[in-house]
């Protein structure tokens, strides 16, 4: 089925200059400010009676640091039933936690937690002066140098991998960036891995936050960089960076995530986000612990004879959301993009290109269509979870995961679009995309459209329409199949070149589809987004979870 061309829309198209064919470091220039209450409700299903049940759950609190600043006020902890005993609890870092005990449960348990906050980024251009290797380490700095059974920083393969990517730095801030750019470029997130640790994420080259996180630490402190890792909450609010001829979306699961923070002796700790940004943290990032590892910042509870089924539900009202953001300039790696404030680095100079170390092994490359042979093929974006874990059960305790669910609403105003090339000419059989459907009627259809000038074009392929009533409730993510040709008629044909998939609907849908953050599939362009149908004017950090199916001609 030919899309229908779109010659009257045409004559009213704005040009708009090229987007940025490559991904980058883009360093911002600005202010980031917002004012939230947060809801975190915690669900413990109690279905036999439960002698006794210990939760340890984190408390907010404020910091400040150079570029990023938290004030958090109006904390309100509600229990029901109340605990048996209730005690504050804070560590060895100063994390702060509540500790509640019940005893002899028959009905289940409802934590909620409610406060506000206030976050401020200030990204403005700073200077360091602090050299690499840094020297003048405070004891109580040189705590986060400390290899842990998740951050083998005492690992041989991450001692040499770390020691050939800061070979003749100078700069503290140019070790980091090498070391975060390779991280960056080679491990691709993936949904519940089976460890967390750094030397599962170098071998594998996938994980989650805490995989990235935990890794990125390990190659610094190997280096003689002290690196904490953080504990928080992350906030799904797009928050837009202006570039070239359009904008590049930020958007984040709302959940729990892990992030680090990063020791500078001149500067003192800075946030950083092995995912999204450097030397800062957005205002979708809340604070709420920091440690040596994710063992030190996560919650965690135990329970006699039996575990209850855990649950939490994050709700986040927008007092006030602020983002005055201009670019500045740009660097050329890694591949996925980064946002930073400006950071100059004196103690650096002029030397030759550091030597390129072996890569880790990568996940499994991307099955493209490439092959000479005539046959049948399946290739896409095609990890993905049916339901993210969101905790780690070990005998009678378990902890919470930092993970969620990453989707969009495509059903809404926007529409959205995913690019994949072909190297051969295929007959296309069908499209499958990972998707959860809430509710709502109508129908739901593929475009398949011609790249043009890195943007979907007017011309290609529409799938016939799927009945939002022929898509069971069901819990999770699943394919929905979309297929492009009736009984008997000829399947279409697409030869070599790039295209888009294009979700659409009719009616009142109300359908996710599901992402995976980092732009793992192909290149950093290769999302997009539009209000306007043709614009196409935002660029995402993610690429959406779908499988193409065909025939190599």
């Amino acid at each position: 089925m030919k899309l229908m061309p779109l010659l009257l829309i045409c004559l009213c198209i704005i040009t708009l200059s090229p987007l940025p064919c490559s991904a980058k470091t883009l360093i911002l220039d600005g202010t980031l400010e917002s004012r939230i209450r947060i809801t975190q409700q915690i669900n413990f299903d109690v279905t036999q009676e439960v002698k006794t049940l210990t939760f340890r759950s984190a408390v907010p609190a404020s910091f400040v640091n150079k570029v990023t600043s938290q004030t958090v006020d109006g904390l309100d902890i509600r229990f029901n039933p109340e605990p048996a005993s209730l005690l504050d609890d804070i560590d060895k870092f100063g994390n702060r936690f509540k500790k509640a005990r019940w005893e002899n449960l028959r009905q289940d348990v409802a934590v909620t937690i409610s406060f506000n906050v206030l976050i401020k980024s200030e990204l403005r251009a700073m200077e360091s002066v602090a050299p690499f290797p840094l020297r003048d380490i405070s004891k109580e700095d040189a705590v986060f140098l400390k290899p842990t059974s998740l951050v083998q920083s005492d690992n041989e393969e991450i001692t040499a991998i770390s020691k050939k990517l800061t070979e003749n730095v100078r700069a503290e801030h140019d070790a980091v960036n090498a070391i975060l750019n390779w991280v960056s470029d080679n491990v691709k997130y993936t949904y519940n891995p089976p460890q967390y640790d750094a030397l599962y994420t170098f071998k594998t080259g996938k994980g989650n936050c805490q995989n990235l996180t935990h890794l990125s630490m390990a190659l610094l402190r190997t280096a003689g960089i002290p690196a904490r890792i953080v504990g928080g909450i992350s906030l799904k609010r797009q928050w837009k960076v202006p570039v070239e001829g359009g904008f590049l979306v930020q958007d984040m699961g709302q959940g729990g995530h892990a992030w680090m923070e990063i020791y500078f002796s001149d500067l003192g700790w800075l946030s950083y986000d092995p995912q999204q940004s450097r030397q800062f943290t957005s205002t979708r990032h809340i604070k709420q612990t920091h440690g040596l590892d994710s063992k030190d910042i996560n919650d965690s509870w135990s329970a006699s004879p039996y575990l209850p089924g855990y649950s939490e539900n994050i709700e986040a009202v927008f007092g006030n959301d602020d983002v005055d953001i201009k670019l500045r300039t740009s660097k050329d790696a890694p591949r996925a993009y980064i946002m930073s404030n400006n950071l100059i680095a004196r103690a650096a100079v002029s030397l030759p290109p550091i030597q390129k170390p072996e890569p880790i092994p990568k996940p499994e490359p991307v099955v493209k269509p490439p092959p000479k042979k005539k046959g049948s093929i399946e290739f896409g974006n095609m990890e993905f979870p049916t339901l993210v874990d969101i905790y780690q059960v070990t005998g009678n305790e378990a902890t919470r995961i930092f993970d969620k669910e990453t989707a969009e609403y495509v059903t809404s105003k926007y529409v959205y679009a995913q690019a994949f090339t072909l190297d051969n000419t295929i007959t296309l059989e069908g499209i499958s995309l990972a998707m959860r459907k809430f509710g709502g009627d109508g129908t739901l259809y593929v475009d398949v459209a011609k790249d043009e000038n890195g943007k979907p074009g007017f011309s290609g392929e529409r799938s016939l329409p799927v009945s939002l009533a022929s898509i069971k409730f069901r819990p999770g993510y699943y394919w929905v199949d979309f297929i492009f040709a009736k009984y008997k008629e000829p399947s279409p044909v697409l030869s070599p070149g790039r295209y888009w998939i294009i979700l659409r609907h009719s009616g009142e849908a109300i359908v996710n589809w599901f992402f995976i953050p980092g732009n793992p599939y192909e290149d950093s362009d290769d999302t997009r987004s539009t209000v306007k149908g043709y614009k196409w004017e935002d660029l995402l950090n993610y690429d959406f979870v779908f499988r193409v199916k065909g025939r190599v001609r």
